[in-house]
């Protein structure tokens, strides 16, 4: 797992590069207060890792904050995502730093750790999970799995979790942050339902899932589902010849004929995996691309978790055999 790995060289540059960024914004310009905002428009500027998390954030933060996230898009790999200069720039001029945790940004993790020794504040929106919620946390791989967005009642325990480190940070809204976190919960909740309504339809003997890598196990909990994946719990990890016939022989005995790509993921492994399954005689075809390690891209329904999960849900029920699937968020 890589977040047992040595910081790269190139991570120890990043993180060189936070205490020259700090160093120069504290010579040139004033402190600013984070209470009143540190943005132009006076709200509080916080940045955050991936859009999954800006989502939650924009959603708790609302009218108060400027957010901005800087792996923002549907194809960018939390996992692999190593910072560039700009991107610690952005970091070391906010107010505060969202990320996800549970070592999904393992290349950013000695960067937020030199943030917050600067006295940035850093929120973890997983902290309360291994606080409160530990036994609720899976494992693959030797770890503990970071892809928890797809427990969507563990999500809003993030999102209550963000509310009230927010409210500590600016203390006159805190009470509007958790009252937006009470409606973010409500909303992942409705999402859930469809969710579930949609799936319905799929026999117990059908609910298997392929995808590209191990980031659906939440998903496979909330939703009965078996998952297997030709990757593993992280990106960096490469599958044998060995796991590719594993999981041939399980799709042809099962008689399932779809497996899906990710946004994030190359589809390389699943190419594979078509091409075992072609040789021997069972056709097997891509059911559709879903989002698992990131949402989809600004301005479109896709963009918020609850967009992405709805869009993950119809392209499963289809590629699955299912008619019928939830209509795409307004």
């Amino acid at each position: 797992m890589m977040n047992c790995k040595s910081p790269s060289p190139l991570t120890i540059l990043l993180t060189t590069s936070v205490l020259l960024f700090a160093g120069c914004a504290s010579e040139q310009t004033p402190s600013t207060d984070p209470v009143s905002g540190g943005s132009s428009s006076g709200k509080l500027r916080v940045s955050c890792t991936s859009n999954i998390v800006k989502d939650l954030v924009t959603q708790i933060g609302g009218q108060h904050i400027d957010v901005t996230a800087i792996m923002d898009g549907p194809g960018v790999d939390p996992h692999l995502y190593t910072p560039s200069p700009q991107d610690i720039n952005v970091l070391t001029e906010s107010d505060v730093v969202v990320y996800s945790g549970l070592h999904l940004e393992a290349q950013l993790e000695p960067s937020l750790d030199s943030l917050a020794n600067r006295g940035v504040a850093i929120i973890k929106a997983t902290e309360i999970l291994e606080k409160k919620h530990s036994d609720q946390l899976l494992e693959a791989d030797g770890a503990v799995d970071p892809h928890v967005w797809f427990d969507l009642d563990l999500w809003a325990e993030c999102g209550h979790w963000v509310a009230a480190e927010l409210g500590k940070v600016d203390e006159a809204h805190a009470s509007d942050y958790v009252a937006q976190a009470e409606k973010f919960q409500t909303q992942l909740k409705e999402t859930k339902a469809q969710a579930q309504a949609a799936l319905d339809g799929i026999p117990e003997d059908r609910r298997i899932l392929v995808t590209a890598h191990d980031a659906f196990q939440y998903f496979a909990r909330t939703f009965q589902f078996r998952v297997e994946a030709v990757q593993g719990l992280s990106t960096e990890s490469e599958p044998g010849l060995k796991r590719i016939n594993e999981l041939a022989a399980l799709l042809i005995e099962a008689r399932i004929g779809a497996i899906f790509t990710e946004q994030s993921v190359s589809d390389r492994n699943i190419q594979a995996l078509i091409s075992e399954c072609t040789a021997q005689g069972h056709t097997l075809v891509v059911g559709g691309k879903l989002y698992s390690d990131t949402a989809g891209p600004a301005g479109t329904p896709e963009e918020t978790l609850a967009g992405a999960v709805l869009h993950d849900i119809r392209e499963i029920a289809r590629g699955l055999g299912v008619t019928t699937a939830p209509q795409e968020s307004p």
